[in-house]
Protein backbone atom coordinates (compact mmCIF):
# COMPACT_ATOMS: atom_id res chain seq x y z
CA UNK A 1 0.00 0.00 0.00
CA UNK A 2 1.63 3.07 -0.95
CA UNK A 3 -0.49 5.62 -0.37
CA UNK A 4 -4.59 6.21 1.19
CA UNK A 5 -6.59 8.83 -0.45
CA UNK A 6 -9.97 9.64 1.16
CA UNK A 7 -12.42 11.34 -1.33
CA UNK A 8 -14.29 14.39 0.21
CA UNK A 9 -17.18 15.58 -2.65
CA UNK A 10 -19.71 17.15 -0.01
CA UNK A 11 -19.31 18.98 3.53
CA UNK A 12 -21.44 16.64 4.91
CA UNK A 13 -18.53 14.00 4.46
CA UNK A 14 -16.22 15.26 6.77
CA UNK A 15 -19.60 15.68 9.67
CA UNK A 16 -20.29 11.85 9.98
CA UNK A 17 -18.53 10.23 12.70
CA UNK A 18 -16.83 7.29 10.68
CA UNK A 19 -15.11 9.94 8.60
CA UNK A 20 -12.93 11.21 11.34
CA UNK A 21 -12.46 7.53 12.70
CA UNK A 22 -11.30 6.03 9.63
CA UNK A 23 -8.86 8.90 8.99
CA UNK A 24 -7.07 7.97 12.17
CA UNK A 25 -6.81 4.49 11.69
CA UNK A 26 -5.37 5.17 8.31
CA UNK A 27 -2.96 7.55 9.93
CA UNK A 28 -1.70 4.10 11.85
CA UNK A 29 -0.78 2.39 8.61
CA UNK A 30 2.80 4.92 8.32
CA UNK A 31 1.70 5.71 4.82
CA UNK A 32 0.90 9.26 3.20
CA UNK A 33 -2.91 9.89 3.74
CA UNK A 34 -4.49 12.58 1.24
CA UNK A 35 -7.98 14.10 1.52
CA UNK A 36 -9.01 14.92 -1.52
CA UNK A 37 -11.49 17.41 -1.51
CA UNK A 38 -13.70 17.98 -4.63
CA UNK A 39 -16.55 20.19 -3.05
CA UNK A 40 -17.82 22.61 -6.02
CA UNK A 41 -18.39 24.62 -3.25
CA UNK A 42 -15.07 25.99 -3.30
CA UNK A 43 -15.31 27.80 0.36
CA UNK A 44 -15.81 24.10 1.76
CA UNK A 45 -12.59 24.24 1.76
CA UNK A 46 -11.94 26.51 4.08
CA UNK A 47 -14.25 24.13 6.31
CA UNK A 48 -12.18 21.47 5.71
CA UNK A 49 -8.94 22.77 6.17
CA UNK A 50 -10.58 24.36 9.70
CA UNK A 51 -11.79 20.76 10.53
CA UNK A 52 -8.30 19.34 9.95
CA UNK A 53 -6.73 22.07 12.31
CA UNK A 54 -8.93 21.59 15.49
CA UNK A 55 -8.24 17.23 15.13
CA UNK A 56 -4.51 18.07 15.13
CA UNK A 57 -4.97 19.72 18.42
CA UNK A 58 -6.50 15.93 19.77
CA UNK A 59 -4.51 13.61 17.67
CA UNK A 60 -1.00 14.98 16.46
CA UNK A 61 -0.60 12.76 13.65
CA UNK A 62 -3.57 14.54 11.53
CA UNK A 63 -0.71 17.31 10.59
CA UNK A 64 0.49 14.61 8.40
CA UNK A 65 -2.28 14.69 6.33
CA UNK A 66 -2.22 16.38 3.31
CA UNK A 67 -4.79 18.32 2.02
CA UNK A 68 -5.27 18.39 -1.93
CA UNK A 69 -7.71 20.47 -3.49
CA UNK A 70 -9.29 21.04 -7.01
CA UNK A 71 -7.16 24.33 -7.26
CA UNK A 72 -4.44 22.49 -6.85
CA UNK A 73 -4.76 19.93 -9.02
CA UNK A 74 -5.33 22.42 -12.01
CA UNK A 75 -3.34 25.20 -11.12
CA UNK A 76 -1.12 24.97 -13.69
CA UNK A 77 -3.43 24.04 -16.64
CA UNK A 78 -4.51 26.15 -19.60
CA UNK A 79 -7.67 28.29 -18.87
CA UNK A 80 -9.74 30.57 -20.52
CA UNK A 81 -10.01 34.73 -19.55
CA UNK A 82 -13.59 35.33 -18.03
CA UNK A 83 -16.05 37.77 -19.15
CA UNK A 84 -16.96 40.98 -17.13
CA UNK A 85 -20.51 39.02 -17.22
CA UNK A 86 -18.99 36.08 -15.69
CA UNK A 87 -16.60 37.38 -13.59
CA UNK A 88 -18.32 40.54 -11.69
CA UNK A 89 -15.11 42.55 -10.12
CA UNK A 90 -15.78 44.44 -6.87
CA UNK A 91 -15.20 47.30 -6.59
CA UNK A 92 -15.04 48.08 -2.71
CA UNK A 93 -13.41 51.41 -2.23
CA UNK A 94 -16.19 53.69 -1.93
CA UNK A 95 -18.51 52.17 -0.23
CA UNK A 96 -19.23 52.17 3.86
CA UNK A 97 -17.55 49.24 5.56
CA UNK A 98 -18.42 48.01 8.81
CA UNK A 99 -16.28 45.59 10.75
CA UNK A 100 -16.97 42.13 12.84
CA UNK A 101 -14.18 40.20 14.43
CA UNK A 102 -14.26 37.04 16.74
CA UNK A 103 -11.48 34.85 17.74
CA UNK A 104 -11.39 32.69 14.89
CA UNK A 105 -12.19 35.30 11.98
CA UNK A 106 -12.87 38.88 10.96
CA UNK A 107 -16.00 39.93 8.91
CA UNK A 108 -15.93 42.93 6.67
CA UNK A 109 -19.68 44.00 5.03
CA UNK A 110 -19.48 46.92 2.21
CA UNK A 111 -22.56 48.65 1.66
CA UNK A 112 -24.22 51.65 0.08
CA UNK A 113 -27.20 53.88 0.85
CA UNK A 114 -27.55 51.15 3.58
CA UNK A 115 -27.86 48.05 1.40
CA UNK A 116 -25.40 45.23 1.40
CA UNK A 117 -22.93 45.13 -1.51
CA UNK A 118 -20.15 42.76 -0.44
CA UNK A 119 -19.23 40.59 2.35
CA UNK A 120 -15.54 39.77 3.25
CA UNK A 121 -14.52 36.64 5.13
CA UNK A 122 -10.88 37.03 6.48
CA UNK A 123 -8.74 35.13 8.90
CA UNK A 124 -7.22 37.89 9.82
CA UNK A 125 -6.13 41.59 7.62
CA UNK A 126 -3.35 39.51 5.55
CA UNK A 127 -5.74 36.68 4.88
CA UNK A 128 -9.03 36.57 2.87
CA UNK A 129 -11.17 33.86 2.71
CA UNK A 130 -14.76 34.06 0.85
CA UNK A 131 -16.07 37.26 -0.94
CA UNK A 132 -19.79 37.46 -1.56
CA UNK A 133 -21.23 40.33 -3.72
CA UNK A 134 -24.41 41.10 -3.59
CA UNK A 135 -27.20 42.89 -5.88
CA UNK A 136 -30.69 44.80 -4.60
CA UNK A 137 -29.69 42.64 -1.60
CA UNK A 138 -29.26 39.31 -2.99
CA UNK A 139 -26.47 37.15 -3.54
CA UNK A 140 -24.90 36.82 -6.67
CA UNK A 141 -21.83 36.06 -6.85
CA UNK A 142 -18.78 34.49 -4.30
CA UNK A 143 -15.48 34.49 -4.94
CA UNK A 144 -13.17 32.16 -3.06
CA UNK A 145 -9.62 32.56 -2.13
CA UNK A 146 -6.84 30.38 -1.71
CA UNK A 147 -3.79 30.46 0.31
CA UNK A 148 -2.06 32.72 -1.17
CA UNK A 149 -4.64 35.60 -1.26
CA UNK A 150 -5.56 34.95 -5.13
CA UNK A 151 -9.28 34.55 -6.51
CA UNK A 152 -9.72 30.50 -7.21
CA UNK A 153 -13.49 29.73 -7.56
CA UNK A 154 -16.33 32.15 -8.67
CA UNK A 155 -19.35 30.84 -8.02
CA UNK A 156 -23.04 32.22 -10.05
CA UNK A 157 -25.86 32.71 -7.82
CA UNK A 158 -29.27 32.76 -8.83
CA UNK A 159 -32.39 32.35 -6.25
CA UNK A 160 -29.86 31.59 -3.50
CA UNK A 161 -28.11 28.62 -5.22
CA UNK A 162 -25.03 28.33 -7.69
CA UNK A 163 -25.93 28.00 -11.46
CA UNK A 164 -22.77 27.96 -12.90
CA UNK A 165 -19.28 27.67 -11.26
CA UNK A 166 -15.69 28.15 -12.47
CA UNK A 167 -12.29 27.16 -10.87
CA UNK A 168 -9.68 29.41 -11.48
CA UNK A 169 -5.53 28.93 -12.63
CA UNK A 170 -2.87 30.76 -10.91
CA UNK A 171 -3.48 32.78 -13.77
CA UNK A 172 -6.94 33.82 -13.20
CA UNK A 173 -8.36 31.51 -16.13
CA UNK A 174 -11.05 29.37 -15.93
CA UNK A 175 -9.86 26.11 -16.05
CA UNK A 176 -13.20 23.90 -14.90
CA UNK A 177 -16.71 24.99 -15.54
CA UNK A 178 -19.55 23.09 -13.29
CA UNK A 179 -23.12 23.85 -14.69
CA UNK A 180 -26.16 23.10 -12.67
CA UNK A 181 -29.03 21.37 -14.72
CA UNK A 182 -32.70 20.22 -13.69
CA UNK A 183 -34.32 17.36 -15.66
CA UNK A 184 -37.56 15.96 -14.73
CA UNK A 185 -37.92 12.56 -13.68
CA UNK A 186 -40.53 10.16 -13.25
CA UNK A 187 -41.42 7.96 -10.09
CA UNK A 188 -44.07 5.32 -10.04
CA UNK A 189 -45.24 4.11 -7.05
CA UNK A 190 -47.53 1.09 -5.57
CA UNK A 191 -49.69 2.56 -2.82
CA UNK A 192 -52.04 -0.90 -2.44
CA UNK A 193 -53.18 -2.68 0.38
CA UNK A 194 -50.45 -5.50 -0.59
CA UNK A 195 -47.52 -2.81 -1.29
CA UNK A 196 -44.43 -2.70 1.23
CA UNK A 197 -45.17 0.97 1.37
CA UNK A 198 -48.51 0.90 2.50
CA UNK A 199 -48.92 2.84 5.65
CA UNK A 200 -50.89 0.90 8.05
CA UNK A 201 -53.28 2.53 10.46
CA UNK A 202 -54.24 0.67 13.76
CA UNK A 203 -57.52 0.31 12.77
CA UNK A 204 -57.31 -1.64 9.65
CA UNK A 205 -54.27 -3.95 10.97
CA UNK A 206 -56.97 -6.66 11.88
CA UNK A 207 -57.42 -6.24 7.95
CA UNK A 208 -54.07 -6.13 7.08
CA UNK A 209 -53.40 -9.66 9.44
CA UNK A 210 -55.95 -11.08 7.23
CA UNK A 211 -54.03 -10.62 4.10
CA UNK A 212 -51.14 -11.40 5.54
CA UNK A 213 -52.56 -15.10 6.34
CA UNK A 214 -53.80 -15.58 3.28
CA UNK A 215 -52.68 -18.45 0.64
CA UNK A 216 -50.42 -16.94 -2.44
CA UNK A 217 -53.29 -17.99 -4.76
CA UNK A 218 -55.91 -16.06 -2.44
CA UNK A 219 -53.67 -13.40 -2.65
CA UNK A 220 -53.32 -13.69 -6.44
CA UNK A 221 -56.56 -13.40 -6.79
CA UNK A 222 -56.91 -10.26 -4.65
CA UNK A 223 -54.67 -8.72 -6.55
CA UNK A 224 -56.59 -9.23 -9.51
CA UNK A 225 -59.64 -8.15 -8.48
CA UNK A 226 -57.89 -4.60 -6.22
CA UNK A 227 -58.21 -1.14 -7.85
CA UNK A 228 -55.22 -0.08 -9.09
CA UNK A 229 -53.06 2.23 -6.29
CA UNK A 230 -50.07 3.25 -8.74
CA UNK A 231 -49.13 6.55 -8.42
CA UNK A 232 -46.74 7.95 -10.73
CA UNK A 233 -44.87 11.18 -9.31
CA UNK A 234 -43.10 13.83 -11.16
CA UNK A 235 -39.77 15.34 -9.89
CA UNK A 236 -37.03 17.25 -10.33
CA UNK A 237 -33.16 15.17 -10.34
CA UNK A 238 -30.22 17.91 -10.24
CA UNK A 239 -27.03 17.16 -11.81
CA UNK A 240 -24.14 18.61 -13.08
CA UNK A 241 -22.30 19.19 -16.16
CA UNK A 242 -18.46 19.57 -16.12
CA UNK A 243 -16.01 20.90 -18.44
CA UNK A 244 -12.67 21.27 -19.17
CA UNK A 245 -11.13 24.55 -21.01
CA UNK A 246 -7.64 23.05 -21.47
CA UNK A 247 -9.06 20.43 -23.73
CA UNK A 248 -12.58 21.37 -23.68
CA UNK A 249 -13.72 17.80 -22.79
CA UNK A 250 -17.27 17.69 -21.40
CA UNK A 251 -18.05 14.96 -18.67
CA UNK A 252 -21.74 14.50 -18.51
CA UNK A 253 -21.82 13.84 -14.25
CA UNK A 254 -19.85 14.72 -11.34
CA UNK A 255 -18.74 10.50 -10.78
CA UNK A 256 -17.07 10.58 -14.17
CA UNK A 257 -14.90 13.62 -13.19
CA UNK A 258 -14.17 12.33 -9.76
CA UNK A 259 -12.62 9.64 -11.79
CA UNK A 260 -10.93 11.32 -13.67
CA UNK A 261 -8.92 13.33 -10.70
CA UNK A 262 -8.30 10.29 -8.69
CA UNK A 263 -6.50 8.53 -12.04
CA UNK A 264 -4.05 11.74 -11.89
CA UNK A 265 -3.19 10.59 -7.67
CA UNK A 266 -3.50 6.67 -8.07
CA UNK A 267 -1.13 4.34 -8.00
CA UNK A 268 -2.55 0.11 -8.14
CA UNK A 269 -1.70 0.22 -4.77
CA UNK A 270 -3.84 3.06 -3.58
CA UNK A 271 -6.46 2.48 -0.73
CA UNK A 272 -9.44 4.63 -1.97
CA UNK A 273 -12.47 6.04 0.54
CA UNK A 274 -15.12 7.29 -0.42
CA UNK A 275 -18.57 8.67 1.25
CA UNK A 276 -20.72 6.14 2.07
CA UNK A 277 -23.71 8.10 0.47
CA UNK A 278 -22.09 8.36 -3.11
CA UNK A 279 -20.79 5.04 -3.22
CA UNK A 280 -23.21 3.06 -5.50
CA UNK A 281 -23.61 6.13 -8.05
CA UNK A 282 -19.57 6.40 -8.06
CA UNK A 283 -18.55 2.66 -7.82
CA UNK A 284 -19.66 1.99 -11.95
CA UNK A 285 -17.26 4.55 -12.73
CA UNK A 286 -14.02 2.60 -11.38
CA UNK A 287 -15.41 -1.09 -11.32
CA UNK A 288 -11.95 -2.49 -10.71
CA UNK A 289 -11.20 -0.17 -8.22
CA UNK A 290 -11.23 -1.98 -4.12
CA UNK A 291 -12.82 0.89 -2.58
CA UNK A 292 -13.50 1.25 1.38
CA UNK A 293 -16.39 3.45 2.63
CA UNK A 294 -16.46 5.83 5.42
Amino acid sequence: MQQIIFLVTSLDSIHKPNFSKQLLKALQEQVPVTVLVTVMDFAATWTVREYLNRLVKHHADVANVKLVTLADLFSQEAGLALTADERHAAQLDQLDERLFADSEEQVKRYLRAGHLVAELRQLDNETPMVLRQYHSDQLQQIDTYGLTGTVIGIEKIQNEVAQTSYLLNEKGEAVLRFVRHDRPVEQVYNLSTTSAMLATKFGDAKQNATIANMTQRDRDKANEEAIDHTSIVSTTETYFGVLVYANYRRFDNLYAFYQDVLSKMMTPKTCLYVDLGINAAFSPQMPNQLIFNY
